[in-house]
Parts: C-alpha cells; structure tokens; sequence
C-alpha cells in the first residue's frame, strides 16, 4: 500500500465541499464541531485510501480530486463500483464498529479528503442527530444506485449499458459548456467500458454511432456530448443534437 500523507488535525474551512450532502441542514455550531474532530489528508495518485475486506476503522470525505472505488468478485474479477467525485462521501461502513470495506478506493489523482475515525463518528451521531440523517440518507443513496446498476448489468443491451454509463460520467464529473457537458481523462473510454461491463471495443463502436447521429463528438481522452444526458432509474437518454450530424463525403 502506498503511505498515505497526513497533513493537518484541525480544519476550519469548507473549501471545495460547500455543497456536500454530509453537511445538509447542520448549524453553523454543528458544522465547526464536525469538521474540527477530523484529520486532513493528502494523497498521491494510485494509493490505497482502504483495501476491500480490512477493517473499516475510517469514514472519509473527498474534498479533491477524483476516486475509484472497485470490487474483486468472488470470481477473482475487478468491477468497478463507480468514481467519487469531491463532496461524496465514501467508506461509509467506517460509521459502523467492526464492519469490513466492501470495496478497495484508489485514488485516480491527487487527493486531499477529510477523514473521521470510526469511534469520533460514533459520538458525533450521538452529538448531531442532523449528521445520523445525513449519513443514513447518503448510505440509502448508494444501496440504491448499486441495486440499480447490477439490475442493468444483469438485463441490458451493451449499447444501453453504455449510455447509461456516459450519463452517469457527465452527471458525476462532465463539466457544461453553453449546450454540451464535456467528458474528460486519460482514459474516459476504459472507464465507459469498466462502468458499463464491456470492452473498449464495443464502447467505440456505440460512440461512433453515436457521433454520426450528431448527439456526440469523442477524441482522445475528451467527449462532448450535446444536450444533457439523463438518467432515471437506471435508465439513462442522450439528448437529441441542435446541430445536423455531418455529412460524409462522397
């Protein structure tokens, strides 16, 4: 496991998780409290936050950067659960004394996250009953989109698969510009294909369709999808272009 940099004890800002679901509806007095009983870290790309199945000792709050949470089947396959993106919360099991991580985290980038240790958390619940609501409705969430993305995994066509899962990219980490939301990394294909349980093969030949009907375009490492992608239990709906998909040349 690569060592995970701590680097401050006491936080008095909220910079870059002003929105985080965590904080919902918590007193000024009430957020000052919680935020200082936690530990700031920083981390490297590619470290270990936790591992899949070690004690979950830590509860953790992604102020930057992006993480990717994975799970090894008892078949000895990695899927991926999903990203998380700043202000979400994971290793919620750490809320819970002598639960196991049900998944590995991993950072894909540089990351600083605010972490609260099982035991701290325990007596913060019983301080806020604002942050018990809180974790309990972001836990309901997560069950929630797992359910339905093995339902999808389990009954959908690849190319539903993988609109569901470029929807599901935007939404959590595409960024708008005028019409579009754009899709951005290194290697925003793979993760289409991770996401959506098929291969990169497949994914570029649905993006290449899609890009002929004029709802996309894709080069290395960037989509630009126009309109805003949806997604509704599962389902998800690549809006319609405003501009004719272009003409091939004869």
């Amino acid at each position: 496991m690569i060592p995970v940099l701590r680097v401050s004890t006491l936080v008095t800002s909220r910079n870059g998780i002003e929105d985080a679901a965590i904080f919902a509806g918590l007193s000024s007095d009430d957020l000052r409290l919680v935020i200082s009983r936690a530990s700031v870290r920083a981390a490297p790309k590619g470290a270990f936050l936790f591992q899949q199945g070690e004690p979950a000792g830590e509860i953790f709050l992604l102020e930057s950067g992006r993480v990717r949470l994975s799970e090894i089947t008892a078949g000895g396959r990695e899927l991926l659960v999903r990203f998380v993106q700043p202000g979400e919360v994971l290793g919620d099991r750490g809320a819970i004394a002598g639960a196991e991580y049900g998944a590995a985290a991993v950072s894909e980038t540089t990351v600083r996250t605010y972490v609260w240790t099982t035991g701290v958390i325990a007596s913060l619940l019983d301080e806020v009953p604002q942050l018990a609501s809180n974790l309990f409705a972001i836990t309901q969430r997560y069950l929630h989109y797992s359910r339905e993305r093995y339902r999808l995994l389990a009954t959908a066509s690849a190319e539903h698969r993988i609109r569901w899962a470029l929807a599901d990219l935007a939404r959590g980490s595409g960024f708008p510009k005028g019409n579009a939301t754009i899709v951005t990394g290194r290697t925003v294909q793979r993760d289409i294909a991770d996401l959506a349980a098929t291969t990169v093969y497949t994914v570029n030949r649905v993006l290449s369709d899609y890009e002929r009907r004029g709802l996309l375009t894709t080069k290395r490492g960037r989509i630009v999808v126009f309109g805003k992608p949806e997604m509704n239990r599962g389902r998800s709906r690549l809006a319609p272009s405003s501009r004719p998909p272009k003409r091939k040349k004869t």
